[in-house]
């Protein structure tokens, strides 16, 4: 585990504070993402330092898309770096991939370069000949503006839980009314 930030490619690559039973402590990096965003006005790009880490709890998840939103309004990116297939797989299974870049080695972290548009540089334009009329302007391509990710939406529950109503509760409740259904029908009869 790194203790101190360094810079792999275009990430500032912040440390992962633990707390006393060894779990990731997403109140303390708090403090210190905002300590790095507060120093540096120009940061874009910045990362937190999971390696030899399995999981993360729910409250790391949430921090991490408050993270994105203030990068995004930077022009800029949060990431993770996740030595661990584990931990890849449960930032992947809630969806988080779509908006903060998960990096399994500092090498592919420091390959990553963000998509941006490149000028188009205009082609050489020949001289008219003085027999040949000049050719008509070419208009330019009028600017489309790119559509901007919808707005990502705070985790309130543990997506690895299955909330999904109980059969067999419903059942239970079922087979309550007819019993109930069955004892009136027999009180009136009777």
């Amino acid at each position: 585990m790194m203790t101190e930030s360094k810079n792999v490619g275009l990430f500032l690559l912040l440390p992962a504070p633990l707390n006393p039973i060894g779990a990731f402590d997403a109140e303390s990096f708090k403090a210190i993402f905002r300590t790095a965003m507060a120093e540096n006005d120009e940061v874009k790009f910045i990362g937190v330092d999971l390696s030899g880490i399995d999981f993360v709890y729910s409250d790391a998840y949430n921090a991490f898309m408050q993270f994105h939103q203030e990068l995004s309004k930077r022009n800029g990116t949060f990431a993770v770096l996740a030595d661990k297939e584990s931990l890849a797989k449960s930032l992947r299974k809630v969806g988080l991939e779509r908006f903060i870049r998960i990096f399994m080695s500092a090498d592919e972290m420091a390959a990553y370069a963000p998509v941006s548009e490149t000028p188009v540089a205009p082609a050489a334009v020949e001289a008219p000949v003085a027999s040949q009329p000049a050719p008509a302007p070419v208009p330019e391509a009028p600017v489309v503006p790119q559509p901007q990710p919808p707005e990502p939406k705070i985790l309130d529950s543990n997506p690895l839980v299955d909330e999904a109503p109980s059969s067999k509760g419903t059942l239970i409740a079922v087979v309550v009314l007819l019993l109930i259904a069955a004892a009136v029908v027999s009180y009136l009869v009777l």
